[in-house]
């Protein structure tokens, strides 16, 4: 237990710092958290748009008005938390960080037997701090979500069935088929790997090749796992027949190529997974060592036909066959077997220092990406592989074929140490060490090292957010019966800022010009979200530090408002740009928003900021017109726009400077 609660502890270090940050990205995440949000308003009728004012095509999920693109667990589980914290992009990353933890934790209990626990809890303290495991847990990449909870479930559910075959129960059984129920509705098939595991098993004992689990606890199993994924997937086919067909259609397409099905540009050939998906997933373990350590793996289960062995090797083969047959290949596509991958390789790294082969096996893949910088001749070997559509990332892809020629060649002085080993037992060691401390550094320390630095690198961006503060503004003071549209012209990086919109006001949002009789006859209150001085009355409680203003566009000005309340005034021509005031406000992060009110004097040009802080230094910003998220024209024309960015806290700046040379402003701190 001392243990357990070590490596929980070591996940939430690793993981939970920053999850309740502001930035929702584009694709998954802002859908799913759109979705979340839409769940709580409406428990068992998941949406986007609530009564969509305009038609919905059920083909265009990502502004779908019931939303059945991806399972609902997630959502509900989002749901409720949002009801206990509020509404916030932590309550659905919980369900990610919730998942990772019970797949670190169930792959220490999987591997500790067959490698011991020192290897067993290195392999899961090396999963929780995978850096593309933090970019999902963080909901920055495709999958988020819903590839955390099935990486969960799939490991939860698989050491239940070792367990209950161990103790011949059938009960252990049935826990074992609720999490798999509860992964099927995160993330459907992929979800029932454990059920083929334990069929399979339940094969082998009969066939008395490993220790299988009774037939009642198989039984069992499948019962569970269909008591509760089935009500739903019957009550949404029910209820939204159409809908379903063609979300099961979308997902038939990810297996089986189907043309007239739109799955984005991820249609890649049979050896992606074992090459950029098992490259993407691993980084910065080269991705030949996880192939290297699965084939190992094969011969002891082949060998020893221990129970664990033998699962991991179904689990981990049965995935990446599978999905290697799939006409998609999505970053994050066969995240659910990452656990049981790691589980794989740490079992065979606890063998390293007794087998000489292995140890050079390892040793030969780990050394690959220094290889291939200092051993050009690897890459001409590589290009040299036929032409194939099939296997064409084998060829182009670096690190695979590299990887595997270093190894074959690591192997044979590997043989030839075996045969000497007999007369000279010491030589075991000699190899088996080093490869076994090259291994163990990788886990340890590369791996987290990476992860801190990939952090460090992107953490501003976590706190970048063009919708937060007028979203929660509006949430407060608009009926709830409202539309917002949104007059502006672009996105921020990464960002769907529509749907972000949605997610922090709760009002369904559009990005077309306003339609206040057509808002009004469905009975809805319009409003407009825009960064520049529009002609109508403000939305009161919006704070001056946000991004975008809102108005109320049943009451029309004949002039746009003055500064809001809360602005700094300041009179600064820089070329041909004004600084009229600006504004800060808390970002989280330890990070202040800043909203300089500008307007233009002439054609186009960018706005630097420096910042001077007493702690950090100096910090420059360059901010484009085009961070106000709208084109020059408009721009022209306004008697003043919002260019935000993300900074140190006012209260550690000594002052700021303005322009390329560097107009001095003073500041004060910030209102308590």
């Amino acid at each position: 237990m001392v243990l357990l609660a070590a490596l929980v502890i070591w996940g939430l270090a690793q993981l939970a710092p920053h999850l309740a940050h502001p930035a929702i990205y584009n694709w998954d995440e802002a859908m799913h958290q759109a979705a979340a949000r839409g769940t709580l308003d409406t428990f068992f009728t998941p949406h986007i748009y609530k009564d969509p004012l305009y038609p919905s095509d059920p083909r265009h999920w990502w502004a779908a008005h019931v939303w059945m693109h991806k399972p609902t667990g997630p959502f509900w589980f989002a749901a409720l938390m949002m009801r206990v914290i509020g509404v916030t992009p932590l309550a659905l990353r919980l369900a990610s960080l919730l998942g990772h933890l019970a797949a670190a934790v169930s792959l220490y209990l999987i591997a500790r037997r067959p490698a011991g626990r020192t290897w067993a809890m290195v392999g899961a303290a090396a999963f929780l701090a995978l850096p593309f495991g933090w970019q999902l847990v963080q909901g920055r990449f495709f999958g988020d979500v819903t590839d955390c909870t099935l990486a969960g479930c799939n490991a939860v559910a698989t050491a239940l069935l070792f367990h209950a075959t161990r103790e011949r129960s059938w009960r252990w059984g049935i826990v074992a088929g609720v999490v798999v129920g509860l992964g099927f509705l995160c993330k459907t098939g992929l979800a029932l790997t454990p059920l083929g595991v334990a069929v399979s098993l339940w094969v082998l004992g009969r066939l008395r090749f490993c220790e299988g689990p009774r037939l009642g606890t198989v039984v069992a199993m499948l019962a569970a796992a269909w008591m509760v994924a089935a009500p739903w997937s019957f009550y949404s086919a029910w209820k939204w027949p159409e809908l379903h067909a063609l979300e099961s259609r979308v997902t038939r397409a990810h297996l089986i190529d189907d043309p007239s099905v739109d799955v984005g540009p991820w249609r890649r050939p049979l050896d992606a997974i074992i090459n950029e998906i098992n490259t993407t997933s691993f980084q910065p373990i080269p991705g030949v060592v996880l192939l290297l350590a699965y084939c190992a793996l094969l011969v002891r289960a082949v060998r020893r036909r221990e129970l664990e062995v033998v699962g991991l090797s179904l689990w981990v083969g049965a995935t990446w066959f599978v999905l290697s047959l799939g006409a998609v290949k999505v970053p994050a596509i066969a995240w659910g077997a990452v656990p049981g991958a790691l589980a794989s390789l740490v079992i065979v790294g606890s063998e390293a220092r007794r087998q000489p082969v292995v140890a050079a096996l390892l040793t030969g893949g780990l050394a690959s990406p220094l290889a291939i910088r200092h051993l050009p001749v690897l890459t001409r070997a590589r290009e040299m592989i036929p032409v194939s559509p099939r296997l064409e990332q084998t060829r182009t892809w670096p690190g695979l074929a590299e990887g595997l020629m270093l190894a074959s060649a690591a192997m044979v002085l590997g043989l030839v140490i075996w045969r000497l080993s007999r007369k000279a037992p010491w030589l075991t060691a000699v190899v088996g060490i080093p490869a076994s401390a090259l291994l163990a550094w990788q886990l340890l320390i590369t791996v987290p090292v990476e992860k801190a630095r990939y952090q460090g690198a992107h953490a501003q961006e976590l706190y970048v957010s063009s919708s937060r503060e007028v979203g929660l503004a509006l949430a407060k003071a608009t009926p709830a019966r409202s539309v917002l549209f949104e007059a502006v012209e672009m996105d921020p990086p990464l960002t769907f800022e529509t749907l972000s919109l949605m997610f922090w006001s709760g009002r369904m949002a559009y990005r077309v010009p306003p339609d206040v009789p057509l808002a009004r006859s469905r009975g809805y209150h319009a409003y407009l979200v825009s960064p520049l001085a529009e002609p109508y009355a403000p939305v009161p409680g919006v704070p001056a530090h946000a991004a975008m203003r809102a108005y109320d566009l049943e009451e029309p000005r004949p002039t746009p408002p003055p500064l809001p309340e809360g602005v700094t005034p300041l009179s600064i021509r820089e070329g041909n740009l004004e600084v009229l005031g600006y504004a800060t406000g808390d970002a989280g992060g330890g990070q202040d928003r800043y909203a300089f009110y500008v307007r233009v004097l002439g054609p186009a040009q960018t706005l630097r900021v420096t910042f001077h802080s007493s702690q950090d230094g100096i910090e420059e910003r360059e901010l484009p017109l085009s961070a106000s998220l709208r084109h020059p024209p408009a721009l022209s024309s306004a008697s003043w726009f919002i260019l935000p960015t993300v900074g140190p806290r006012l209260s550690q700046l000594t002052h700021l400077e303005l322009g390329s040379v560097g107009q001095r402003v003073a500041v004060a701190p910030a209102a308590p």
